[in-house]
């Protein structure tokens, strides 16, 4: 855990994650889940300066919406709910499959084939367009009202999108599992009659728990990935309110302040004020970059090997033990002028 901390990849996205964390309920806390609301800004004359929606400013760091609410605010008090959904939807993904990946990896090796022909379909068919249909009847607010309650909302989407991708991810885990089952000293603990259980435990997932937590890591991105398309699809985490008032323009709406939601309900704001949509893309870009240095700093201190970053050190000693051959060889050639 130490030499985790001492790796610079890992310590950035580690410390962002948890800072952002941490600062969205500090913050939540201290306004009690209210955005701070800036519709017009005057001048030291007391003259109009600039009106909602306001680029980002001093009085206004990231801008604020068409109604003036800041920017800042916005994706501060929706980051908590953002991340540690993913971060959940994440640790269930990893609990499901990973002891159902290595069941079918030990004890169902012979029909793995079959397992794999079926599942590949899921690798053709886009997880969003799957959870659009599933999600839909849930989030989307009808004439009536929502169907359920907050809480159930949020547990539904969880739910859901945790478990569609389980027969992927436990496949793979599975394929896994029974190439290591190929090994020589697996070979050798079957023949001293070590059980299945007893080749899982003590073999299998000593070598294969680094895996699972790169494994989790993609899971996390791929999931804020999988939220920021619903929210484009106008379905945001928790439930999108929508305006029925004949005579109203609101778009769809978060509830919870979500990022998907700050980007579905701003998209039509994209080319005259790029700065409302743009505030929770890059959150969502900077969250997935954090994401990614921890799981390579993690591969990079536990395994030695690169999972996104190729290292320039062998190219280097390379090029410099060329440089020296070469070196070499004129000194050689030189010698034989000489005599």
């Amino acid at each position: 855990m130490i030499k985790l901390f001492k790796n610079p990849l890992f310590l950035i996205g580690f410390v962002f994650i948890v800072g952002l964390v941490t600062a969205s309920f500090i913050y939540s806390h201290i306004v009690n889940n209210e955005v701070k609301q800036i519709y017009h800004i005057y001048g030291e004359d007391n003259e109009l300066v600039d009106s909602a929606p306001i680029a980002p400013r001093k009085e206004a760091l990231l801008g604020t919406d068409k109604l003036g609410y800041d920017m800042l605010s916005k994706v501060l008090i929706g980051a908590k709910f953002t991340i540690l959904a993913a971060l959940i939807i994440a640790i269930l993904r990893m609990v499901i499959s990973v002891p159902i990946g290595l069941i079918v990896g030990t004890y169902f090796s012979k029909t793995k084939k079959y397992l794999n022909s079926l599942v590949d379909a899921f690798h053709f068919i886009p997880l969003t367009i799957i959870a659009l249909y599933l999600l839909q009847p849930v989030l989307y607010m009808r004439p009536e009202g929502f169907t359920y309650s907050l809480t159930e909302r949020m547990g539904i989407e969880i739910l859901v999108l945790a478990i569609l991708t389980v027969p992927i991810l436990s496949v793979l885990i599975g394929n896994e599992a029974g190439e290591l089952l190929k090994s020589e000293y697996v070979i050798s603990a079957k023949t001293l009659g070590g059980s299945n259980l007893h080749i899982i435990v003590k073999h299998i997932i000593p070598i294969m728990k680094d895996r699972f937590f790169i494994l989790f890591g993609q899971q996390f991105v791929q999931t804020l990935i999988v939220m920021a398309h619903l929210g484009l699809f106008n379905l945001y985490f928790g439930g999108t309110l929508v305006s029925f008032d004949k005579m109203g323009t609101d778009p769809p709406q978060s509830m919870t302040n979500e990022w998907s939601g700050l980007i579905g309900g701003t998209k039509i704001f994209l080319q005259w004020a790029p700065w409302i949509p743009l505030t929770p893309i890059i959150c969502f870009a900077l969250t997935i970059l954090a994401v990614s240095f921890m799981v390579e700093g993690f591969s990079r201190v536990t395994t030695g090997r690169p999972v996104y970053f190729k290292k320039r050190k062998k190219f280097n000693e390379d090029r410099m033990n060329k440089m020296d051959i070469e070196s070499r060889s004129d000194q050689f050639k030189l010698l034989n002028k000489s005599s």
